[in-house]
Parts: C-alpha cells; sequence; structure tokens
C-alpha cells in the first residue's frame, strides 16, 4: 500500500522537481520509505508503506535482475505466493512486489487475469521504450494521469498531481456534471475535476509511448448467467478463501468491528483462521455499539469504541477534500477520517473491512422495493412499445407508474443511463449525453434484469464514494491499509451469478436482504446479529450543521 508517480517527458529539465512535489504531497500513503528511479526522459517516484517484506531490498521502484524493467507499485497481491510457484525467476525479496514484476516480465499484459488483489502499478520496458499501467478490477486503488503537452504524468492522488503547477485549472464541466446527478457524489471516472487530468478506469490498462497513450482497455467483466447450482456453502467458502489471503502480511491485521453482519463474518473468519485480531468501533447509537461489544465478545477478541467527535468533523473533511483534490460529498467519509486517526496512533497499518457485501448481495435499505420495481419492469417489457407508450400516458398522474411503463420501453442496459439523461436535461445539463458512462459499464455485462444491472453500475461506478474511495482516502490519510474480502474478484463473480430472488428474500415472514449471505454464516454469527434490522456506517451519529 503506496504511492507511485511517474514523469515521462523530453519537453522539460526539471523532472526531478516535478517529482519530489508529488512524492512529497503523497507522503502519508507511504511514510517508511520514499525513492525514486530515472532512465532516460522518464522519472518514477515510489512512497512506501511496509506491509510485505519490511526489509530495504524490498524497496521501490524495483528493477528486475535483467535491468529491462522497472515497477512501481501502489497496493497488495494477496496471491503473491501460488503466482510466486508459478515463476521462472531468481528472486532476492519475499515481497509481492517483486512477484509481479516477475509475473510482467513472464506474461506480460495477460498477467492481469491471473492477478488477485488491489492495485495500481506502471511498469516500464526499457527496451521498447513503453510504460503498461494497470488498475485492478474495482479500482480500489487509485491512479490519475495526463497526456499533456509537455509530457506524460501519472500519481496516485489528484492534489499531488495538480499542486505540481503544471496543468491548467480549466475545470472538466461534464465530470463535475457527473457528481451532482442521482446517486453520484464524487467526479466519476475517467473525469476528475480538471479537464488536463484523468482516472484509469476500474478494470482498465494502457501502454504509453512517447507520452501518448497507444492502447487502453477494459480486462475485466462479471458475468451475470445466473447459476442455480450456487449453494450458501459455496458463498461460505469463497468469502472464507477471500478473508484467508488477506491474512498475508509482516505487520498486525486488526478488524473494523460495527456490530453488522458484514463486519461480524469478517471477524469472525479471522477468529476461526486463528488469529485473535484487534478490533476498532465507532460509537454511533447504543445498540449498535452493544451489538458490536456482544460480537467482540461472544469471538474473544478485544474491542476499543471511539466516540465520535463532532467538533473534528469539518477540519476533518476540509483535510479530506484537501488530500483527494475534489468534493466527495459524502458524510461518512469524516466518521472513518476519525476512527483511522485513532487506530493510527495505535501502530495499526491494515485492517481488515465489510465494505462490499452491500452492492454485491443486495443489503441496501430499499432493496425489497427495487426487487419488485425491477419484476414488474422485466413482466411490462414483452408487452408492444406502442401499449407502453399508452399506458405510459394514462398513468402520467403517478410518477412511480409513469416511471415503469418509461422503462419497460427500454432496453435493460440502457434503463440507469436513461434515468441519468433525464436529470441532466431536467437540470439544464446539456452540454453532455449523461447516459453515456452509465451505458458504457452497463454494456460490459450481460445482465438482464433492471435490479442486477443498477447493482452492478452501483458497485463499479456510482457508489465510489462509499466504497472504493471511502476505503482507500480516509485510510491513506493515516498511512493505513484496508483489505476488504467482499470486494476480492472470485466473491464478486460469485455473487453476481447468483438469482437476486437469494439475496432478498424471506425469512420466517419478515423481508432479508443479503439472505444467501446470512444463511451461509449462520454456523458462525448468533441470529440476533445475522437477522437485526441493518445499520449503515455512522448511522447513529448526527449534526446538522454539515449536510455533506
Amino acid at each position: 500500500m503506496c504511492g507511485i508517480a511517474g514523469v515521462w517527458s523530453d519537453k522539460i529539465n526539471n523532472h526531478a522537481s516535478i517529482l519530489d512535489k508529488i512524492l512529497q504531497a503523497q507522503n502519508h500513503r507511504g511514510p517508511d520509505n520514499c525513492s525514486s528511479y530515472s532512465i532516460n526522459d522518464l522519472y518514477l517516484g515510489h512512497n512506501r508503506l511496509a506491509i510485505i517484506d519490511l526489509t530495504e531490498s524490498a524497496n521501490q521502484p524495483m528493477v528486475s535482475h535483467c535491468g529491462r524493467y522497472v515497477i512501481v507499485f501502489n497496493g497488495e497481491i494477496y496471491n503473491y505466493t501460488e503466482l510466486k510457484a508459478q515463476l521462472d525467476y531468481s528472486f532476492s525479496t519475499s515481497s509481492d512486489t517483486e512477484v509481479l514484476l516477475a509475473s510482467f516480465i513472464q506474461w506480460g499484459e495477460e498477467l492481469l487475469p491471473k492477478l488477485n488483489g488491489m492495485f495500481a502499478f506502471a511498469v516500464y520496458d526499457i527496451h521498447e521504450d513503453s510504460l503498461f499501467i494497470a488498475r485492478d478490477r474495482i479500482g480500489k486503488k487509485p491512479l490519475v494521469y495526463s497526456e499533456h503537452q509537455t509530457g506524460f504524468y501519472f500519481a496516485s492522488e489528484l492534489a499531488a498531481l495538480y499542486g505540481t503547477g503544471v496543468f491548467s485549472s480549466e475545470i472538466d464541466e461534464i465530470g463535475v456534471g457527473y457528481s451532482f446527478l442521482r446517486n453520484f457524489r464524487h467526479v466519476p471516472e475517467p473525469h476528475t475535476k480538471y479537464k488536463q487530468i484523468r482516472r484509469l478506469e476500474p478494470a482498465h490498462a494502457m501502454v504509453v509511448k512517447k507520452g501518448i497513450v497507444q492502447r487502453k482497455w477494459c480486462y475485466w467483466s462479471p458475468d451475470f448467467c445466473v447459476d442455480s447450482s450456487i449453494t450458501k456453502n459455496d458463498v461460505r467458502d469463497v468469502i472464507d478463501s477471500a478473508v484467508s489471503i488477506r491474512e498475508r502480511a509482516d505487520v498486525e491485521i486488526a478488524t473494523l468491528l460495527s456490530g453488522g453482519v458484514d463486519s461480524s463474518i469478517i471477524t469472525g473468519l479471522m477468529v476461526e483462521h486463528g488469529l485473535k485480531p484487534r478490533a476498532f468501533c465507532l460509537r454511533a447509537d447504543e445498540e449498535e455499539t452493544k451489538r458490536a461489544e456482544f460480537v467482540a465478545q461472544h469471538f474473544g477478541v478485544s474491542l476499543e469504541v471511539f466516540s465520535y467527535d463532532k467538533e473534528l468533523q469539518e477540519e476533518l473533511y476540509t483535510q479530506l477534500s484537501k488530500i483527494y483534490g475534489e468534493e466527495v460529498r459524502l458524510l461518512p467519509l469524516t466518521h472513518a477520517a476519525r476512527l483511522y486517526r485513532e487506530i493510527s496512533k495505535q501502530n495499526i497499518k491494515v485492517v481488515m473491512t465489510g465494505l462490499g457485501a452491500d452492492e454485491i448481495f443486495y443489503g441496501y435499505d430499499g432493496a425489497n422495493r427495487q426487487m419488485l420495481f425491477s419484476d414488474i419492469v422485466k413482466f411490462l417489457e414483452v408487452l408492444p412499445k406502442g401499449l407502453l407508450s399508452g399506458f405510459e400516458k394514462i398513468f402520467s398522474s403517478s410518477k412511480e407508474l409513469k416511471l415503469l411503463f418509461e422503462l419497460a420501453q427500454r432496453e435493460n442496459a440502457r434503463r440507469k443511463g436513461y434515468l441519468y439523461k433525464k436529470e441532466a436535461d431536467g437540470k439544464g445539463l446539456n452540454n453532455h449525453d449523461y447516459s453515456q458512462l452509465l451505458n458504457y459499464w452497463a454494456d460490459k455485462v450481460n445482465a438482464t434484469s433492471y435490479i442486477d444491472s443498477a447493482n452492478w453500475l452501483g458497485l463499479i461506478t456510482e457508489n465510489a464514494h462509499s466504497i472504493t474511495i471511502s476505503s482507500d482516502l480516509p485510510a491513506m490519510m493515516y498511512s493505513i491499509e484496508t483489505r476488504a474480502p467482499f470486494l476480492d474478484y472470485r466473491v464478486i463473480e460469485l455473487a453476481l451469478r447468483i438469482d437476486a430472488h437469494r439475496k432478498i428474500s424471506k425469512k420466517s415472514g419478515r423481508a432479508n436482504n443479503k439472505l444467501i449471505l446470512k444463511q451461509a454464516f449462520e454456523y458462525l454469527i448468533p441470529e440476533h446479529i445475522l437477522y437485526a434490522s441493518k445499520k449503515g456506517f455512522g448511522y447513529g451519529i448526527k449534526n446538522e450543521k454539515f449536510n455533506g
């Protein structure tokens, strides 16, 4: 878990000073070491947070034994031990960085499907004079870049890159426009708030030569073909494996424990694996805190509960926005920052979280309503469009009924995009077709129902503020790495092949979201925790002065 940066240009002579500015601004991402490497007109830099192989030999930038390849890498490759056994390479470290470098040497671009981890990395091939850059499937690790008239630049953080003074302050009105529509609370990839700086999208890679992106492509998308043979044991096994490989580290691993289903599962599995992680919780309402205390006692782990300090809220939000370089309108970011601030005082570098389960197992409030809406639209879509159009007019006085007939007239992959365009038009945002970004991601999968398509879009782009941004930004502000087993690509792929009706169903006559997930861990988690009413992170924290 680190920060990476690069400056590649034959038109400037201050590469080192520009790189140094980026690394200084990103120092919180990796305070254990800061190093750089230059070859030809390329300068690469790295801020290191040492997690695996704590020795200096694992510092970056790292050069291959043959001297042809140089890598800078932010993240963790959890299956590095399995990959290492397949590689014909003489290793001099026990780091996952060297395994990643050797994997690229042996497999080239084909290494990406083999990686299980969170990553943003760049490998320079000196012979080809080319840069290969890739980002993990869900975008847990950030990467921004610019094809500028003076050269090619990249970094882990927007504010760090923009702070070099190289780039224009011209605003990307389209990217900012998206951030004010429907579910977005952030500027989505590939946009940033600045026209001259882009974000590499999740599950994308690119090749750069002579300062120009020669090729960029998406290397992964999940399959939504329903597999009725998947059992609750399959769900348990894949999540168990995801937790297990994330327990690999040369430092202590703690856990965030809210007392909810997802964090309780993670904590329980760690204990089942023989660990006794320290658990941390942010006090919200008393019911949630009591749940966390019960789970901690149940599994025999220590729990430290921190109270939220309202007086720090605006200060923390200002710091987060400054580091991120843009506004993210999400109040729980300050809750997370408060928690990580206290955890960092205990010299903890790694924590496990339950992020991602709600997106793939459909756990959010309103999921039952969304399921009903999706089923009705699917039933209506077989009717002739002329008839649907007529019904739309007949029921125009009812907002929900009118929307049902509107969406039923459109392809499933286009429904969410249609809603964005409709809202943008209503707000007078006519500078762009705001359905495009949603359609791009919807077209990557074969989802045939609205609920599946909508939740895929929530996972990969809409809810990044509460998944990938919220797991990276507040934690890295205090030099802490977060690991999210539910975002293991194997868990995602399995979950998205499960019929939505098995995730959103009834137990004992009462609606239950994430049902198959809960059923998978009935052996581990007490029933009154599994089937308690949902509490979101910071659910009980109130502050009228801040509107996020």
